[in-house]
């Protein structure tokens, strides 16, 4: 591995040292990069190798390119920018779809005819997301109402990035498409979203990420896919209260806001019902959000059924004023790179 990856990256998501560079898999994974020059290359490879790693590249104001990461490339280069003026500029590379899609290599990063310099300072305020395809992104740049290619996912086009862009945060996403909380789509336990955290996801910031994370804020957004196969609200609140808890444990002054919508409302007077009780019990950082349903009137439609970008857009100002409510300070920050 390079020593440029870990010096001169700023990371956003949970990232692994590996032998011959960083790999990541999940949705909004992004490194931020200072250079001069008139060019930059980074080299990329496709873990999976399944060819459906889509990627986001913005350098300074220019528009973002959105390109593939092919397996069968002969190379691992990957030309950003070529006719750049000589000055300093700012490259954000960021994977705009999820694990299912594939894992991520991050090898090196090139500047022929610059230098690579510090990376830009973190963000002081980091949120969480712990999701579904709707968290992910899953179709929302879609065109036709079942076009649901990987290319179709874009991370930066959703209400948690939105959000966090306009209110200067990193973002996080633990998030997977037809993961739900006491059951997946259909009806399956295996892979579960909550069992995920509590087992994987957690362990992994704690062992193996090469960043250290803690929020200052949390959104769920999880029970649409439980409704998809027969389910009690029992059931579904006993394994809600689990994740719950363990949350609380790891973070007990975190902001968390237990949300849904904007497909499934089933839920909501479950979620509406415990995040009441949790309150009145003493955990005063415990929030509950709906988000409206989608009106295609109005919002267009993704990808079966799924947001649109303009869906997401409107879904990202409501979130963006329940931390505002939640977390005053949130107001006075803007210390991260917009898209």
């Amino acid at each position: 591995m390079t020593a440029s990856i870990l010096q001169y990256t700023l990371r956003e998501g949970l990232f692994y040292k590996e032998g011959n560079g960083i790999s990541c898999s999940l949705p909004g994974s992004a490194i931020t990069v200072r250079f001069t020059g008139k060019s930059v290359c980074v080299f990329l490879k496709d873990l999976s190798g399944a060819g459906k790693n889509w990627m986001n590249a913005w350098i300074d104001d220019l528009p973002p390119r959105v390109f593939r990461v092919d397996p069968e490339k002969e190379t691992d280069e990957y030309q950003i920018a070529d006719d750049l003026d000589c000055g300093e500029h700012i490259l954000i590379l960021q994977k705009r779809t999820e694990a299912a899609f594939g894992s991520l290599l991050i090898e090196d990063i090139s500047t022929p005819d610059g230098l690579l310099l510090p990376p830009p300072a973190a963000p002081r305020h980091w949120l969480l997301l712990i999701g579904d395809s709707i968290t992910c992104g899953f179709g929302n740049e879609a065109q036709i109402p079942h076009d649901t290619d990987a290319s179709r996912e874009n991370f930066a086009l959703t209400y948690g990035c939105m959000a966090a862009r306009q209110l200067g945060m990193g973002v996080l996403s633990c998030s997977a498409s037809g993961s739900g909380v006491y059951q997946n789509f259909g009806g399956g336990k295996e892979g579960r979203m909550s069992d995920y955290f509590m087992d994987h996801f957690c362990r992994d910031l704690d062992e193996r990420a090469i960043d250290p994370f803690r929020p200052a804020a949390a959104l769920i957004n999880l029970g649409t896919n439980d409704w998809s196969a027969p389910v009690t609200d029992a059931q579904f609140e006993g394994k809600y209260r689990e994740l719950l808890r363990f949350f609380r444990h790891r973070y007990p002054q975190v902001p968390l806001i237990c949300s849904i919508g904007p497909m499934n409302f089933n839920p909501s007077p479950v979620l509406c019902g415990l995040t009441r009780k949790l309150r009145q019990n003493g955990d005063s950082h415990i929030y509950f959000l709906e988000f409206p349903e989608i009106r295609r009137s109005v919002d267009g439609f993704g990808g079966d059924g799924h947001p649109s970008v303009r869906k997401h857009a409107s879904m990202a100002q409501i979130l963006v004023q329940k931390l505002v409510e939640i977390y005053p300070e949130l107001r006075k920050t803007n210390n991260v790179q917009t898209f």
